[in-house]
């Protein structure tokens, strides 16, 4: 049998409050991270050479509340190409994007 709910996680993304300080500056946002399979997931983490901008280009997929200087920042590729010239930033979004893909809400 073929579950229609795993069918709907195909196309979805988790949102992840992300709050962090990189050399004295703040970066607070909310990630939208792609959800994939564990193959895709393993095919980007466990080939050698992993790279975490991979990650991070593959599975971040916009962001919200981004503020900068008083202003929204819309997700756009250059501006996360930006981003990921730091590799301290990148390496903690492709945390984000990886442990997104395990978290799982509980319902009351």
């Amino acid at each position: 049998m073929k579950l229609k709910l795993l069918d709907e996680l195909k196309n979805t993304s988790a949102e992840a409050p992300l709050n962090f300080t990189f050399a004295g500056v703040q970066f607070k946002f909310t990630a939208k991270i792609k959800i994939v399979d564990e193959q895709t997931l393993e095919e980007l983490t466990g080939k050698q050479g992993a790279n975490d901008k991979e990650i991070v280009r593959d599975l971040l997929i916009g962001w919200d509340e981004f503020v900068d200087e008083g202003k929204q920042v819309p997700f756009a590729t250059d501006t996360l190409e930006e981003m990921l010239a730091y590799p301290g930033i990148t390496a903690r979004l492709s945390v984000e994007c990886i442990n997104a893909q395990y978290r799982v809400q509980e319902k009351n």
